[in-house]
């Protein structure tokens, strides 16, 4: 059961991440100029790059936190799930700045202008509340999570062999490093 809610944590994790990631690089609004004749009905798209520039370098963190999170166990797992939630918590946030900057943006550069609000932005806040979901979740329950696998760890935890038991080794045709 524990193995079903980790890989539906991650497809949750992913989807969001990817949503947020997509969602962040597209036009977030739109800035149409009075017609007149000075300015003839200009449009201005506003990226979200722009607006937040700081989105994408969060979604990738966020998303760098999730291969963390099935790397590490218990506590540690909990931690990593704890800074994916405040990772899409800054998503959130990012996104709420297209309503201030659109308004900077309006009255710097076209006086009197029409903002158009694509939906861009607020899918980028939906993939952002579903990271704090994903990581409040691993933060919770992640911790019974089953781990990677221990196939490859060395079983024999003893002291390293000393000189003289090398030198058996060789005696006897076997390689000991």
């Amino acid at each position: 059961m524990n193995r079903r809610a980790l890989y539906a944590w991650l497809i949750l994790s992913a989807a969001a991440g990817a949503l947020a990631l997509l969602a962040g690089g597209r036009v977030w609004a739109r800035l149409l100029a009075p017609t007149g004749p000075a300015n003839p009905e200009a449009l201005h798209d506003v990226p979200g790059a722009d607006v937040a520039p700081v989105i994408t370098p969060v979604v990738l963190a966020a998303l760098a936190g999730c291969v963390a999170v099935l790397a590490t166990k218990g506590v540690f797992r909990q931690i990593v799930g704890v800074l994916v939630a405040i990772c899409g918590g800054a998503v959130v946030v990012g996104m709420t700045r297209v309503f201030d900057d659109v308004l900077l943006l309006e009255s710097a550069e076209l006086r009197g202008a029409s903002v158009d609000v694509t939906v861009w932005p607020w899918l980028t806040g939906l993939g952002g509340v579903l990271l704090i979901v994903s990581g409040l979740w691993a933060a919770v329950s992640g911790g019974s999570w089953p781990g990677m696998s221990a196939r490859y760890d060395r079983s024999d935890r003893r002291k390293p062999p000393s000189e003289r038991s090398m030198w058996d080794a060789i005696d006897r045709g076997d390689d000991p490093t």
